[in-house]
Order: structure tokens, then sequence, then C-alpha cells
């Protein structure tokens, strides 16, 4: 079936189904004495009133889910986060008054008031957290996709790793004997780079240490392809004492390599400049380098999806940020890491 056809049934159903009961309704409201045609209207109209302020409030619930809701509880300040509860009472004592000066202040409906007050409240929080618990399945839907389509990739491409790792040992063990330092050095650091892959990054947690040493593994194999020119500036600073933090595996390794993609040039002028800095339980991540990719539009595979694992695997407890020029592009991650 056509897609568009599918969704303007889906969208003209409900509509259909409320017409036919209004009509229903209003030729219900046909009596054949005039006593009955007052009192049967009176009825109809009360109902139909009901109806109006349900279906309204409902549309107010999940105004209030996308303006307010998500803006306060996924806010990265803990202080804003801690004025949900109040906005909440502000938000059930409007509404009570609302329904007071609509009934004139008057005692006897002060229950009445109370009782719908606390009905709107359960529906506002319900619509809320239900449109919430959606959304967050389906991001976790198409994150699982995205992992299973990594995975058969993978699959594809997968080496036998102890052969490989066999090939290197030879290899590593023949520039020794050749007195090949350099040679060996880069030899040893892809065998980690391959260990840590197939290894650690399966992982759900790994030691931070671990993925600081893979990401300088990676960069000095990268610094060894480049050539030594004064055109190419190279300035990684590491502020990472011994500690017992742990991090999501291959985290951070998108931002570096994105940096190495996009940010080196053999013919112009381009520099990376990179500091980690682990401070009050706290990790600061900032990578800035040249831009040679200004045409390109989105955040590109990498970033994309380190975005999505910040929001899926720590939630509230990241900060991301990028900033990018016509030459410049630059990347701020703080990550709430230790327990």
């Amino acid at each position: 079936m056509n897609p568009k056809l599918t969704k303007m049934i889906r969208f003209l159903a409900p509509i259909g189904l409320i017409l036919y009961w209004l009509t229903l309704l209003k030729a219900s409201a046909m009596p054949e004495s005039k006593e009955g045609f007052i009192l049967q209207s009176g009825y109809i109209k009360y109902l139909l009133g009901w109806i109006g302020i349900f279906l309204l409030a409902l549309g107010a619930s999940y105004l209030h889910y996308k303006w307010i809701f998500l803006k306060i509880v996924y806010h990265n300040s803990s202080e804003v986060q801690s004025l949900w509860m109040p906005w909440v009472s502000i938000l059930a004592l409007l509404i009570f008054e609302l329904l007071q000066f609509r009934t004139g202040h008057f005692g006897g409906y002060i229950d009445e008031n109370i009782l719908i007050s606390i009905l709107a409240i359960m529906l506002i929080l319900l619509v809320a957290y239900w449109s919430d618990y959606i959304r967050t399945k389906q991001a976790q839907t198409q994150l699982l996709q995205s992992k299973s389509e990594a995975d058969l990739h993978a699959l594809k491409a997968q080496i036998n790793p102890h052969f490989l790792f066999n090939i290197l040992n030879t290899v590593y063990n023949q520039a020794s004997l050749e007195e090949s330092p350099n040679t060996a050095d880069m030899i040893l650091k892809i065998s980690d780079l391959l260990r840590f892959a197939i290894e650690d990054a399966p992982k759900n947690k790994i030691p931070l240490v671990k993925e600081i040493l893979f990401l300088q593994n990676y960069i000095d194999l990268q610094k060894a392809r480049l050539p030594q020119s004064p055109e190419i500036k190279l300035d990684f600073n590491w502020e990472i004492q011994p500690n017992t933090c742990a991090i999501s595996p291959m985290l951070l390794m998108p931002l570096v390599e994105n940096a190495f993609r996009y940010g080196i040039s053999l013919t112009h002028p381009c520099y990376i400049q990179l500091s980690a800095k682990l401070e009050q339980q706290t990790l600061t991540f900032f990578i800035e380098n040249s831009n040679f990719a200004s045409g390109r539009e989105g955040l590109g595979t990498g970033l994309q999806q380190v975005k999505e694992r910040l929001k899926l695997e720590y939630k509230n407890h990241s900060d991301f940020c990028i900033l990018k020029s016509d030459d410049t592009f630059s990347v701020l991650l703080k990550l709430y890491i230790c327990s």
C-alpha cells in the first residue's frame, strides 16, 4: 500500500470515528417534546464539553512533553533537573486556580476542582513518560540495528586473529634481527591495536588507561606516516593520572580518527591540537584541527555514532559540543566516568 495513503488513513480514521459519534449525538438531541429537548441538549453540550476538554488536555500534554519535559529532565545540569517536581507542583496549582476562576471561586467546587487538577496532572505525566518511553525504545532499536549492521560488516571482513598475530610476530622478529627499530616498533603498535580491537572493544567497559594507550598507539602510527614538515603541527597533551575509571571502549577513537582524516594536508599548512584531562571524576577531551572538509554536510558516521552512544550509554553524564568553521573543526567532550 502507498505509504502516503497509509499515513492519511491512520490520521483520518480517528477523526472519522469522532465525527460519526458527533453526528449520532446531534441526532439524539432532537426529541419529541420541548422539555425533553432541553434536557437532552444540555446533556449533549455537557458531554461534548468534556470531550473537547479531554482532547485539548491531550494535545497540551504532548506540547508540554516536547517543550518542557525534555528540556528539564534531560538537561545537562542537575540543578535544572531538580526543578522538575517543583514545576509539576506549580503546574497543578495553575490548573487548580484556572478551574477556581471558571467556577467563580465558589467553595462548593473546591473538592471537584482538586480532583480534576490531580487527574489533569496524571494525564500530563502519563503522556510525558509514555512518549519518552516510546522515544527511548525507538532510539535503542535504531542503535541495535546499527550495531547489527556493523557486526555483519566485521564478520565479512574478519581475519583469524591468531594467524594475524603470528605473522606480525614473525615480521617483528625479522625487523629486530635486521636492526630496524622503527619498523619493529610500528609492527608492535599495530599488533597492540589489533589485540585491543579484538579482545577489549567488544566489552561494555574498559579501564580508561587502556583507551588512552590505544589512542596513543594510533596517533604514533599516524605520525609515522607523515613527513617531517614545519607546515604540519601536532600537539598532544595528556593529563591522565593513575586511576580506576572505566569508559566505553573506542568511544574517543572516532574523534581522533576524524581529526587525522580531515585535518591533515600534505600541500597546505595544517594542525591538530589535542588535550585530555581527568579532574574531579570528569574526563575533559578536546581536539581541534584544520578543516579540509568544509563542503561536507552533517557530522559523518563516526561522530554521529559517538553522539548516539553518549545519549544511550551516558545519558545526562556527558556534554558533547562541536564547533566548525571554514578553517577549523573542534570537538569538546566532558564525560563523568568515575564512580
